[in-house]
């Protein structure tokens, strides 16, 4: 607790001397009121500050059964047998900043445990003896560092409560990012392949297009096909076919360049856009897309699959629109389907 809450050992020696809790004098009080209020008059303080606890609407949420009230109580002895006892030890620190932790995580206001050591602080004043009270110096001093040590616990309960409820809130928006982002993810991702989803890739394409028209940098697609899926379907069924998409895209992926976008355009239609890339420099891409695809057969089960893919290539013009462009290269995979599938055509060859 002390870690989280950035106390070191300069920092609670800051803290105690903040209260003015530091000095051989104040360990002498606290040596005092432990051997002449708190050991022998505890059971009654505890008893007392319960009964003004319990009184509290707001504490009725806390379990009132013989169990909860005996945890409670206990909880309040040993607190009661450190209070102002080497206040400038990593020890009280954590034991304090516990307190507003623990209040946290029970829901308790803070305003109403505030208010409970106003009482507590009462209960120690109430029962400082006769002895005492008969010197008027000594029993101010008493009081004194009472004040000085109930205003320092209060300071460190209300620091981890307000620490404790920060870090939950961050924690709560850093959930609610998360989510955010992964809904954002699944709005423009294909399902199935997790390549980019139909929309997005026309979004894509929508941004490229309008950023290559104002650089000058050359723009290509690619609109690439699984040959004779519908037969792959009918053959083996669609869970076979589904099979055979993803890993059919998986290796495009492996076989396009970093930076290159892929989307599944719709059903085993791919569409790929590369930036600053010429009709050669793409023909190279969709030769090594082809030649990965086309590679291996896809092995589902006792099931073997050769597949294939047709691509068609189109470079972006200074008047195109994103439909003109997508147009091209479906009129080059067209092409490429009638020279015999498993090839790559230009547009200017369609």
């Amino acid at each position: 607790m002390c870690e989280r809450s950035g106390f070191d050992a300069s920092g609670i020696k800051e803290r105690v001397r903040l209260f003015e809790l530091d000095g051989d004098d104040n360990r002498r009080l606290g040596r005092v009121l432990q051997r002449q209020v708190v050991v022998p008059r505890a059971a009654d303080i505890v008893e007392n500050f319960m009964h003004s606890l319990q009184r509290l609407d707001q504490f009725a949420a806390i379990p009132t059964n013989e169990v909860g009230v005996g945890r409670l109580t206990g909880l309040l002895q040993r607190y009661l047998y450190g209070f102002g006892i080497n206040v400038a030890t990593f020890e009280y620190f954590e034991q304090r900043l516990r307190i507003g932790h623990i209040h946290h995580q029970l829901g308790i206001p803070q305003p109403v445990y505030q208010s409970s050591y106003r009482a507590l602080e009462y209960e120690l004043i109430r029962n400082v003896p006769a002895v005492i009270q008969e010197n008027p110096q000594d029993y101010q001093s008493l009081i004194n560092y009472i004040l000085k040590v109930i205003a320092l616990d209060i300071s460190l309960a209300v620091e981890s409560y307000c620490k404790s409820r920060t870090c939950g809130l961050e924690h709560t928006i850093e959930t609610e990012r998360g989510a955010a982002k992964r809904l954002r993810q699944m709005a423009i991702t294909d399902w199935l392949t997790e390549l980019h989803n139909h929309a997005y890739s026309r979004h894509l394409l929508v941004e490229k297009l309008a950023r290559a028209k104002t650089t000058g940098h050359a723009l290509c697609v690619i609109m690439a096909d699984l040959d004779q899926f519908k037969q792959i379907n009918d053959t083996h069924g669609h869970l076979v076919g589904d099979h055979v998409l993803r890993i059919a895209a998986a290796r495009m992926v492996a076989a396009a360049r970093s930076g290159d976008e892929i989307g599944r355009y719709g059903g085993e239609e791919f569409l790929f856009v590369l930036e600053n890339t010429d009709l050669k420099a793409a023909t190279e891409v969709a030769e090594r897309v082809r030649s990965r695809v086309d590679a291996d057969a896809i092995r589902h089960h006792s099931a073997s699959i050769r597949a294939s893919v047709s691509l068609g290539i189109a470079q972006a013009r200074e008047d195109d629109s994103v439909d003109d462009l997508i147009a091209r290269a479906d009129a080059a995979l067209y092409a490429a389907k009638l020279a015999g599938r498993n090839c790559v055509m230009l547009e200017d060859a369609a």
